[in-house]
Order: structure tokens, then C-alpha cells, then sequence
């Protein structure tokens, strides 16, 4: 039986050290999963859009043009996330963004009555709302979880297990050992 002890200034395992490919190849797939999430949830938020958009154009037209303009961003966001970035907070901070934008657009028109649209003010039970409010609610989470993965795994890698760990370029550095325990 092997006893475990890990804190922030030791570290101590009888397995086997991870390798810097362990730790690209659990990046990637961390990656590749929270960007496949993050698709579907931008699919989804213009779904609901495109479902509304023409009885919407026909009773408020401002507030349909709106709506193009949130299906074509969650298009163009969905994009940039097939096509990837080096930078996490530039890869999820337009998702993030969107859900925020589109969260208070809605809020907005239930607040208020403006040439948008006047028909909804106090109608906070709408069904679709409600969806994309769950929505764009799970476009800010998995954006900021993504950014904060996506920081740690840049600010602090995985430990090798003999006090180094992998350099971007592929070579092996030494770092701290306290910066390797948050991993």
C-alpha cells in the first residue's frame, strides 16, 4: 500500500512520473472538448434566434435585425473556435462576451420599452428566453472555466516528477516545484 502526499512544497507518488506528452496529449483532449462545447452552445444560442427571427421581423423589426446580428456573431465566434487560437483568453473571451451581450439584450427589453421592442416588457417567462438565457449562462461558465484551464496549463505545467516540466517549444525546464503542485 503507497501513501499519497501532495501539497503546495512536496510532492511524492510511487507511480510512474507524467511525461510532457501526457500532459499535451490531456491538454488536447481538454481542449478539444471544451471546444466542442462551446460550438454546440453558440449553435444552439442562434438556433433559438433563427426560430424566432421572422415572427420576430414582423412584429419588431429593429429587434429582428438584432437578431441576425447575434446569429451571424455566434457563427463567426463558432468559427474562430473550429479554427483555434494560441491564446486561451483571445480563443474564449468573444464566447464569454456573447453570452454577457446577449444575456443583457434580453434583460434590456424586458426592462424597458424601446423601439426594439415593445411587447416585452415584464414577459420574462418566455420559453425561448428562458433557453437562451441557459444558454448564454453556459457560454460564460465554460468560457471562464476555459480561460482559467487554459492559464493554468500555460502558467503552471504539469510537474515531470523530478522538478521540471515541459516548455512549449517541446524541451524540459526546470521550474518550481510549488507552481507544478497546483496541477
Amino acid at each position: 500500500m503507497s501513501m499519497h502526499v501532495l501539497s503546495r512544497n512536496y510532492e511524492h507518488t510511487d507511480a510512474r512520473p507524467s511525461t510532457a506528452s501526457d500532459h499535451a496529449i490531456s491538454h488536447a483532449i481538454t481542449s478539444a472538448i471544451l471546444r466542442a462545447s462551446g460550438i454546440v452552445l453558440l449553435m444552439s444560442l442562434a438556433v433559438i434566434h433563427i426560430v424566432q427571427l421572422v415572427p420576430t421581423f414582423q412584429q419588431t423589426p429593429l429587434l429582428g435585425v438584432g437578431y441576425l446580428f447575434v446569429i451571424a456573431a455566434a457563427v463567426v465566434v463558432g468559427a474562430r473556435l473550429v479554427t483555434g487560437h494560441p491564446s486561451s483568453v483571445q480563443l474564449w473571451l468573444p464566447v464569454a462576451a456573447l453570452g454577457v451581450a446577449v444575456f443583457f439584450g434580453y434583460a434590456f427589453t424586458r426592462l424597458l420599452s424601446t423601439p426594439l421592442d415593445h411587447q416585452d416588457v415584464g414577459n420574462w417567462a418566455c420559453t425561448l428566453g428562458m433557453a437562451a438565457l441557459f444558454v448564454e449562462g453556459l457560454m460564460v461558465a465554460v468560457g471562464a472555466y476555459a480561460v482559467s484551464h487554459g492559464r493554468r496549463l500555460t502558467l503552471a505545467p504539469a510537474s515531470t516528477g523530478n522538478g521540471a516540466s515541459p516548455h512549449a517549444s517541446g524541451e524540459v525546464v526546470a521550474t518550481d516545484r510549488k507552481s507544478a503542485a497546483w496541477n
